[in-house]
């Protein structure tokens, strides 16, 4: 008795199981990667923090997928130039010197709901508190994009 077992479909399945599982990743990834931004967005349009020049969430963009071989990244970023973003996110302290008018007699400055008037502002000390928007939706969607890699990889493993 002579018994063949054809294995060309099976072999040709695991063959392709690392491209399939790459692209379904790489596509989880970065559809992660989009989620992510949507939320940081949603955060800094009154979420978190109230929308005043538009400056911030004009720049938050998506930083690209990128594919080193073996691992694939992809995240949100925003423009290094706006200084005060870190300042929001981790919150800190700024000193501020003493300010004297310039181009006037007077300071003139809303404090309190009233506007005030003033021959010179003392140096002090602003204390911004932590407007977490980044790390924040980092940590409400990672879950998510956990999930849905480790179900694109048991469906290519099963499929």
């Amino acid at each position: 008795m002579d018994i063949q077992v054809d294995t060309g479909s099976a072999t040709a399945k695991l063959a392709a199981l690392p491209d399939k599982v790459r692209a379904g990743v790489r596509e989880a990834v970065q559809a992660g990667a989009l989620k992510l931004l949507s939320k940081v967005q949603q955060k800094v349009s009154g979420d978190v923090l109230q929308v005043r020049s538009g400056a911030l969430l004009n720049s938050l963009h998506e930083t690209g997928l990128s594919d080193s071989g073996d691992t694939f990244s992809d995240g949100v970023t925003t423009d290094a130039a706006l200084k005060y973003t870190r300042i929001q996110e981790y919150g800190g302290k700024i000193e501020v010197p003493e300010i004297a008018p310039v181009n006037a007699r007077a300071l003139a400055f809303e404090y309190g709901g009233k506007v005030v008037f003033a021959m010179k502002a003392a140096a002090h000390v602003v204390e911004i508190p932590e407007h977490s928007f980044m790390r924040s939706s980092l940590a409400e969607i990672a879950p998510e994009i956990v999930d849905s890699i480790r179900k694109v990889v048991a469906e290519a493993a099963h499929g």
